[in-house]
């Protein structure tokens, strides 16, 4: 930014004419109003820059300020969800510790009355076992007395034979070979009842023996199994371990949790503080801004009093420069729609047709060809005749700038810093001046303004714009961009 230009008055000439001296004093004030519009502008756009740098730290801000909330509520839901976690890990290690006692002294209890039963049901196994062995030897023994009674019952009857044949003499011999005889058959009775008895004793003792093994193997299953829950009660007692270990892991969690809610809650609350500072920045500034906006436009007017007022000033010529080349134009659009080489809508199409893969973003419209060919011999010329204009180009009332100066319309590249400042053809500029200059309908517009040239770049310069009516419908502007 330059220091307000101060230029010592001139001495009065007592012969000069006292209506030149006051259009050379008005001259003078225009001159000084122009430098002061030029500095406003200047620092109007740098508090302009500085509002949109302190909005997007303000977001910046409210998003890191949202973050913080988050990341307090996150903090939150651990410390709740830690206690929680602490809470049933606790109750779960008492459940644990009970039904682990309660099961270890009743399993340890029925270790011992399984073990016993056990090996009582080994013992009667055993004993049965020999009952068996005996009762088979009973049998052999019944069967042995069996034969001895036939060989007796062979006997008493050979001895009856005998004692037939040997008459008298053998009649002693007869009554001993009956009563044998008689016994013999009392024996044989006997001893086949016991035959069946003792077969009946026999097959019972088999079954109580076979019955009396399934269940020793049983109680032995029974002990093995009993002796793998007692592992399994040794794994329940580990894992009761585990949740000890794991409810000081979460205790561990915890209290960093809740000192860093702690903590946050306190930065939470200074971010707040910091936003609301920066929102109060933000109000002020933009109040600057808009106070400085109003003192260009208080300038701007006031040199365009001066301007219509007929007094010469450095804007005079190019001023009528521009509103005879707007009329020029407008002429030109006028003869081409009476030829039919457009039509009134193609001429105000406001369709734009982004064009793919350009940046910044350029548009196509239906009387771009038209602007393409009857504008540049007319833009060129003006543009080499003085030093002071930096560019000159019509726009439709939108703002859109179909055909620019062959200096700022060339192909783009990949860098959309370098297109920015020279492919400006084909884009639209409705930005404050711009729009502006587009849709002023008086004979013509003086305004100051920053240009940007891409890269944080800005270029302060005056913007001088007329009219382009065709057939009494505004069309657009006629600007010229003026260094200052």
């Amino acid at each position: 930014m330059h220091a307000l230009a101060r230029t010592a008055p001139e001495p009065a000439n007592e012969d000069m004419p006292t209506e030149a001296a006051a259009e050379r004093a008005v001259r003078d004030i225009a001159e000084r109003f122009a430098k002061l519009g030029v500095e406003i502008t200047d620092i109007s756009g740098r508090i302009s820059d500085v509002t949109r740098q302190l909005d997007g730290q303000t977001h910046g801000l409210h998003r890191v300020v949202t973050a913080v909330d988050q990341v307090s509520r996150a903090n939150r839901a651990i410390e709740q969800a830690a206690e929680g976690a602490q809470t049933t890990a606790s109750a779960v290690r008492h459940g644990l510790e009970r039904v682990t006692g309660a099961v270890r002294q009743g399993l340890n209890s029925a270790q011992s009355d399984i073990e016993a039963l056990s090996q009582g049901a080994q013992s009667i196994s055993e004993a049965l076992s020999q009952a068996v062995t005996d009762a088979h030897k009973v049998r052999a023994s019944s069967d042995a007395i069996q034969a001895i009674t036939r060989e007796i019952q062979l006997l008493s009857i050979n001895a009856g034979v005998e004692a037939a044949r040997s008459g008298a003499a053998g009649r002693g011999f007869a009554v001993i070979a009956a009563a044998v005889k008689h016994l013999a058959e009392q024996t044989r009775d006997a001893t086949a009842l016991s035959a069946k008895q003792l077969d009946a004793l026999v097959k019972s003792v088999d079954t109580l023996a076979s019955k009396s093994e399934e269940n020793a193997q049983t109680a032995q299953r029974a002990s093995h199994e009993s002796r793998s829950i007692s592992l399994q009660i040794g794994e329940l007692d580990s894992f009761s371990r585990s949740v000890v270990e794991l409810i000081g892991e979460i205790d561990a969690i915890s209290n960093p949790t809740r000192d860093n809610a702690v903590a946050f809650a306190k930065v939470s609350e200074d971010l707040k503080a910091l936003v609301e500072g920066v929102d109060h920045s933000s109000e002020n500034l933009e109040k600057a801004s808009q106070r400085a906006e109003a003192l260009v436009s208080i300038s701007e007017g006031i040199l365009g009093a001066i301007a219509a007022s007929g007094v010469r000033t450095a804007q005079s010529e190019l001023i009528a420069t521009a509103m005879e080349t707007a009329t020029q134009i407008g002429l030109l659009f006028e003869q081409a729609l009476d030829r039919g080489e457009v039509t009134p809508a193609d001429l105000f199409d406001e369709a734009y047709q982004p064009i793919p893969g350009t940046d910044p973003v350029q548009h196509m419209t239906r009387f771009v060809k038209l602007c393409d060919r009857i504008l540049p011999p007319i833009q060129e010329p003006l543009l080499a005749s003085n030093r002071r204009i930096v560019f000159c180009a019509a726009v439709d009332r939108n703002g859109f700038l179909p055909t620019h100066n062959l200096k700022y319309a060339h192909p783009q590249s990949q860098d959309p810093v370098w297109n920015n400042a020279n492919c400006r053809n084909r884009r639209i500029f409705n930005d404050r001046t711009g729009l502006a200059a587009a849709r002023n309908r008086k004979p013509f517009l003086l305004q100051t303004y920053r240009r940007d040239m891409g890269g944080g770049q800005f270029l302060v310069m005056e913007d001088l714009s007329a009219p382009i009516m065709v057939k009494g419908r505004h069309w657009g502007g006629f600007r010229f961009g003026l260094n200052v």
